[in-house]
């Protein structure tokens, strides 16, 4: 598996979540059960500006040559997608009011989690692979 593909998606949901984030908020909070008041809509549009440097740096990284930098990158996506899957799974057992549509983040974030983890430790295996063949 390549990163290419998981990138490329990757930086397509994140502007895709960015934009309502930060323009419609409150509408975007709603589908997911919440009614944000001005501190949560503030907190919204901060999410949604972190979602668009996702969203730059996954897409730009689509490139990006194998090595420490790469492997950098999807530890981070990983680990950090992995944190937002316990987040949102938390959320939607604790508030009943959160809806169905919270399972998709859970499942985006488990997702994302998952592949970006595999492509790390694919990329892990094959170093260690080489380096015995090298010795």
């Amino acid at each position: 598996m390549t990163p290419a593909p998981v990138l490329t998606t990757h930086a397509l949901l994140a502007i895709g979540f960015a934009i309502p984030m930060l323009f419609a908020p409150d509408d975007f909070l709603w589908l997911y059960g919440a009614s944000p008041d001005a501190d949560g809509i503030y907190l919204a549009r901060l999410f949604g500006a972190a979602l668009v440097a996702i969203s730059i740096v996954t897409w730009l990284a689509r490139e990006a040559p194998e090595g420490l930098a790469l492997d950098a990158l999807c530890v981070g996506l990983s680990i950090g997608c992995a944190i937002g899957f316990v987040v949102s799974v938390h959320h939607q057992l604790t508030h009943p009011a959160a809806g169905p549509l919270g399972w998709t983040t859970v499942g985006v974030f488990a997702g994302l989690a998952a592949v970006y983890g595999a492509l790390w430790l694919g990329r892990e295996a094959r170093r260690g692979a080489a380096s015995l063949q090298a010795g």
